[in-house]
């Protein structure tokens, strides 16, 4: 109960108050999300990663994880696409929803308030890796065979979240003095990133068509997000020997909703929006219980 009126009920205040708002006026989350993605979390990342550096194991961890994701995911959601007869889109759509997860504004916030600065840098390194896998492999998926891995895997240079992380790594291989001030201005800038971006979410949600009619498919995306999502990251969290912050930071997102870089995807190439953003919108609702759970159960 106190870690849904500390945590999860704040985080939940900024979504609606973000829906009410996309509800009421004509937002364009666009900018916005630049000002957090551009600005805010690479600020965050060099900060995180300088106070607090992650050694090789834990980055090799965190990145053995997130890649498993998609390797355990796919084939398990080829297989049903193929029993259940699944055009395209559709499994584009399911198979996005699986591995995917929101920790820009779901999981950095969380782990924020769940485990404070020390596991900052372990979340933000996992938020790199699930771009790279999204600028990458996910849009391989979206386009279901239409863009080649090599143009997929050429976007991941846009992202500005790399140049932070390398240029911090650097910084801490050459032992270079950064002064406390900077690092504090650095912290100032990018702890309003996960604020904007949980507003932001609740804006986006606004924004998703919500069809009156009901499907299978839609109920068992949610289905395989809530159960099997977190059963496959819990799975590879123990199965990869993870300790300490690192443990405790991929449990948890395993427990997160599917992320709205994925929605994003499927609505540039057309692979059932409806579909995934119906999985993120459910998703997102039962989180708290799965989240509610899990910080039980590693005793937090």
């Amino acid at each position: 109960m106190t870690f849904l009126l500390d945590v999860i009920a704040p985080i939940f205040l900024l979504i609606g108050c973000g829906y009410l708002l996309g509800r009421r006026r004509s937002v364009d989350p666009a900018p916005l999300a630049d000002v957090a993605i551009y600005i805010c979390l690479p600020f965050l990342m060099f900060s995180a990663l300088v106070r607090h550096p992650v050694t090789g194991a834990a980055a090799a961890q965190a990145f053995a994880w997130q890649a498993g994701m998609y390797v355990v995911s796919m084939p398990v959601i080829a297989l049903v696409a193929h029993l259940a007869g699944w055009d395209k889109p559709t499994r584009s759509a399911v198979t996005l929803s699986l591995p995917t997860v929101n920790i820009a504004s779901y999981g950095v916030p969380v782990v924020l308030f769940a485990f404070g600065d020390e596991a900052l840098a372990i979340v933000m390194l996992l938020f790199v890796y699930g771009n790279v896998m999204a600028a990458s492999l996910g849009t391989y998926i979206a386009a279901g065979g239409r863009q080649s891995p090599l143009q997929a895997f050429k976007s991941i240079f846009r992202l500005p979240l790399i140049y932070a992380a390398a240029l911090a790594l650097a910084v801490n291989a050459l032992a270079v003095p950064i002064p406390v001030s900077v690092l504090d201005a650095a912290d100032l800038i990018g702890k309003a990133g996960p604020i904007l971006a949980i507003i932001l979410l609740g804006v986006q949600v606004s924004c998703i068509p919500i069809r009156g009619r009901s499907s299978a498919t839609l109920y068992g995306g949610i289905g395989a997000k809530v159960l099997l999502g977190p059963a496959i990251g819990i799975g590879l969290t123990l199965l990869i020997g993870a300790q300490g912050a690192v443990r405790d930071v991929l449990l948890l997102c395993s427990c997160l909703p599917t992320a709205i870089n994925a929605l994003i995807l499927t609505v540039r190439f057309d692979a059932r929006p409806d579909l995934l953003g119906g999985i993120l919108i459910g998703s997102t609702l039962w989180s708290p219980l799965g989240l509610s759970i899990l910080l039980y159960w590693i005793g937090l």
